[in-house]
């Protein structure tokens, strides 16, 4: 496709439009067409190989192909990176040790970690964009398929879907299934060994603790001990100095982190999405072996959220900083903080410059991406709400017995946990932290972005910002397991209408 602005603007900046698919029509051969024990003989036989354009993905699923700038936000959350950051880390501690730990030890590590916390936001809001449309265009070919089963069974006579009384499941591969079996019984999914196998056991187990309702507790326990220690220091710049290291040391290691694993998680899903959409198209090409019907899959759309005015502020805001733009911003100031250098003798205010900037917008992300999150985990959960009930619609027309799994119920410190993170995922929440970034600027020039006055909107910001992120991850944990049952039951219904299927003659 030729490059025209259009192409460009929407390479680079994410679409807030409704996600559509047509899943990929398995078509039968004339033979197949003939053969069909439930064929009407009202329809003409079609070779569907000369004609062009039936069921092209690009013209078919809302789906863009994948940029250089979605690539480096893969990479970006590759367990590689985050190990090349971790060494990275551990040898500013050991220059620290060395040399000695000076302001200016802390304000260069403050500078690096609050660089690469802007970025790495940048990144998760990509990465949660990306991660989001892709989900909600799967879940839209799964519909359409669906659609299509449910038109070709009713083609088929009810006194072939065998008994009339419920049955609980259905043979599959010489083995029973029921809603109770496990589904990787059935699937051939590659599962994680060794060294692999043990990584993603520690990152759960870290994931966990940093989520919980202790970790938030730990940390505001952390910075009530620092601001008893004040006095003691004169509520110096030293002593913001001290704080500000410390949650730049948190913050670099939770982004990184949640960057890791919600990659991980990502590439998880994906895989089993692609069995779900592996054992659909079975599915259908024996629903249409049956029939011999040809007709295409339909088109289905999966309508955008309604969103508020604020919301789509928040959006907009969203899709500049996750995009290409939000990092030529950075580069640009950047460029001006460099050459502003030698005006300013490189001194410890200038120093402070870009950590500030960073910071600031920093602050702002941390609600975006939490509101981001919010808000589109509910809009998917609802998603596949729609599509559970319509899969179990089929099932109930193949007198199949099927109960969704009842949600776990959640411990008293999980509700606590879950509330704080949905309050700082609500809408005001974002408008409040842009409020209190205006009031900083405020008082930081009336200071004349003095030492202390840059530190003022460093040490607040960087303090709330490194919770943000520790909100982010019981987010991700709280969405996981959720996610993993939608997948389970997902899997679990079309291996019952796989089995189903197979058996009608």
């Amino acid at each position: 496709m030729p490059l025209t602005t259009k192409s460009i603007k929407k390479s680079i900046f994410p679409e807030r439009t409704s996600c559509f698919a047509a899943a990929d029509t398995q078509f039968v051969n004339e033979e197949m067409v003939r053969d069909a024990p439930y064929f009407s003989g009202d329809e003409k036989f079609v070779d569907t190989q000369k004609i062009k354009g039936v069921s092209a993905p690009n013209e078919t699923k809302s789906l863009p192909s994948s940029n250089f700038f979605d690539k480096i936000t893969i990479m970006a959350g590759s367990s590689g990176i985050f190990f090349i950051s971790l060494i990275l880390i551990g040898i500013w501690l050991i220059l620290g040790i060395v040399f000695g730990v000076t302001d200016t030890w802390q304000i260069m590590f403050q500078n690096a970690s609050s660089i690469q916390v802007y970025i790495t936001d940048i990144l998760l809001i990509r990465q949660q964009q990306n991660a989001n449309q892709a989900l909600l265009t799967t879940l839209a070919e799964l519909q359409s398929r669906r659609e299509t089963c449910a038109r070709l069974l009713a083609k088929i006579p009810e006194s072939k879907y065998g008994n009339s009384n419920e049955k609980n499941g259905c043979i599959i591969d010489s083995k029973s299934f029921d809603g109770n079996s496990d589904w990787q019984d059935y699937l051939l999914i590659a599962k994680p060994t060794g060294i692999r196998l043990s990584w993603i056991s520690i990152c759960s187990i870290v994931a966990q603790a940093l989520g919980s309702i202790w970790s938030f507790i730990l940390y505001w326990i952390g910075i009530g001990i620092w601001v008893a220690v004040g006095p003691s220091l004169g509520f110096s710049n030293t002593w913001q100095l001290y704080i500000n290291t410390a949650t730049a040391l948190a913050l670099t290691f939770t982004s990184i982190f949640l960057q890791n694993i919600q990659q991980h998680q990502e590439n998880k899903l994906s895989r089993c999405l692609e069995q779900a959409l592996k054992i659909d198209a079975g599915i259908e090409l024996q629903l249409r072996a049956l029939t011999g019907d040809q007709k295409p899959n339909p088109i289905y759309t999966v309508p955008a959220a309604p969103r508020s005015f604020i919301e789509r502020l928040i959006d907009g805001f969203a899709d500049i900083m996750g995009s290409g733009a939000g990092v030529v911003i950075s580069l640009l100031f950047t460029v001006i903080w460099i050459i502003s250098g030698p005006a300013l003798k490189f001194n410890d205010n200038w120093w402070l410059i870009i950590g500030t900037f960073t910071g600031l917008i920093g602050f702002i992300d941390g609600f975006i991406l939490r509101s981001l999150y919010f808000r589109e985990e509910s809009f998917t959960k609802f998603q596949f709400q729609k599509l559970a009930s319509s899969d179990s619609i089929l099932l109930e027309k193949l007198h199949i017995l099927y109960k969704q799994e009842e949600p776990r119920t959640l411990g008293f410190a999980e509700r606590i946990s879950l509330s704080i993170g949905n309050a700082c995922g609500h809408r005001y929440a974002s408008v409040g932290s842009v409020a209190v970034v205006i009031i900083l600027l405020i008082v930081a020039s009336s200071m004349l972005w003095s030492e202390s006055g840059q530190l003022l909107c460093n040490t607040p910001t960087m303090i709330v910002e490194g919770f943000l992120l520790l909100v982010l991850i019981q987010a991700h944990n709280h969405a996981n397991e959720e996610r993993a049952a939608d997948f389970s039951g997902l899997l679990k219904r079309r291996l019952l209408l796989h089995g189903s299927v197979l058996s009608l003659t």
